[in-house]
């Protein structure tokens, strides 16, 4: 009898030794990846900062003046068409570019960290803006590689639904439904991108908008939207995420803005698409983008 309980005894040791290196080695193994995905969290722009002032004097500018002033600013020839003459307004979003921000976290979801702008330190206090953001029109999506889960930068999307209120539809995690937020959600991020449909007119893109502001909003979350269910719901969709949402709206009149086509739509996959053009980039690698 004490034979088979001393038997008994080390099977159960047996066990939860192996139980307790299993979970010493997924904390090790969430740890590193972690740590790895920080270092994709925010990249600081690839050249020194110039003095643009006489670029932006100028009447007409060159494709190399275009050049300069996006990687002075993150804006691109839209956004630099729309404030040509605003010589202080593009400064401020060059003055947000290069300052050094302090970097923190919460959490978007339970299970989803959200990479955020803390802060930046002058004159030996810590101060904070908002980025600033070039001028909205609605349609235009944004996308962050700021929220990553396990490891994984899945990163987070959302359509513009009102441009001159600021209005973004997402749907942001387990638990929540679609809703309307303010746009500031991305202007804390760590990094963004601001994209838009290329060489469609306002009014297309503006009714892009109006079906996700009646027909998107208030959607459960599932990230397995795709998987378990139909990716392309219709007009009416019963279970949605992030991304899907965004690819759904388009998706209904007909753009396909899933790069790689898979059954699940991601933040980077939306970026990557080339139907859309770049507006405005912060935080991410210039040239490479995601």
């Amino acid at each position: 009898m004490q034979k088979k309980l001393q038997t008994a005894a080390r099977a159960i040791f047996g066990f939860f030794s192996v139980l307790i290196a299993l979970i010493l080695f997924a904390a090790m193994f969430l740890a590193i990846a972690e740590g790895v995905t920080e270092e994709f969290s925010y990249i600081p722009p690839l050249r020194p900062r110039e003095d643009i002032s006489a670029i932006l004097e100028k009447e007409m500018w060159t494709e190399e003046d275009f050049d300069v002033l996006y990687h002075q600013t993150g804006l691109t020839r839209p956004a630099l068409i729309d404030l040509k003459g605003e010589t202080e307004i593009i400064l401020t979003f060059q003055d947000a570019l290069y300052r050094d921000w302090t970097l923190g976290h919460e959490m978007a979801a339970f299970t989803t960290p959200h990479d955020i702008l803390r802060g930046y330190e002058e004159n030996g206090k810590l101060l904070f803006d908002l980025i600033p953001l070039a001028p909205l029109e609605e349609g235009d999506v944004l996308v962050t590689s700021s929220c990553h889960t396990f490891g994984w930068r899945n990163g987070h999307a959302a359509i513009v639904t009102d441009a001159s209120f600021g209005t973004i539809l997402q749907c942001v995690g387990p638990g929540l439904d679609s809703a309307f937020e303010d746009v500031s959600w991305f202007q804390y991020a760590s990094n963004f991108m601001l994209l838009r449909l290329k060489d469609k007119s306002v009014e297309e893109r503006r009714e892009i908008a109006q079906y996700a502001s009646a027909h998107l909003r208030g959607i459960p979350y599932s990230l397995l939207t795709g998987i378990f269910s139909p990716k392309d719901q219709g007009e009416s969709p019963k279970t949605t995420h992030c991304s899907h949402l965004v690819w759904q709206a388009y998706k209904y009149f007909g753009y396909d803005i899933d790069s790689d086509g898979g059954p699940v739509c991601t933040a980077r996959d939306i970026a990557c698409c080339d139907l859309f053009e770049v507006v405005q980039v912060f935080g991410f690698d210039q040239d490479k983008l995601w």
